[in-house]
């Protein structure tokens, strides 16, 4: 059975003993995104570009074909902190803000009229 592109990263994350939790605080996603992550058939280049950085891992010879269409194979190097994607541009950095802003809510509402 061939594995999809979360369970693939996810193998790649537990096989360099990577915390998820300081995974997570890394690339500025909460725990759950990346267990969603892990679930997904698919997964965006940038994601797994980012998550490859961070555990210090290559994914171009997993990815071939999802980074092929972005870039020559020669460039498919690990980026300086400097070439980073910035996290407002992502739709998961929006996804988080949203979620955290829920939470908030919600332990207001828990707490009750002031």
């Amino acid at each position: 059975m061939e594995l999809n592109a979360g369970e693939i990263v996810e193998l790649a994350v537990r096989r360099k003993n990577v915390n998820i939790s300081e995974l997570s605080r890394r690339l500025h996603v909460n725990r759950r995104t990346l267990y969603n992550w892990f679930r997904q058939k698919k997964l965006h280049a940038d994601v797994i570009c980012e998550i490859g950085k961070v555990i210090d891992y290559d994914f171009s010879n997993d990815f071939e074909d999802e980074f092929r269409q972005f870039m020559p194979k020669d460039d498919l190097m690990v980026l300086g902190a400097e070439h980073r994607f910035s996290p407002p541009d992502s739709v998961y950095y929006w996804m988080e803000k949203y979620i955290a802003l829920l939470e908030d809510y919600k332990k207001l509402v828990r707490k009750g009229p002031l």
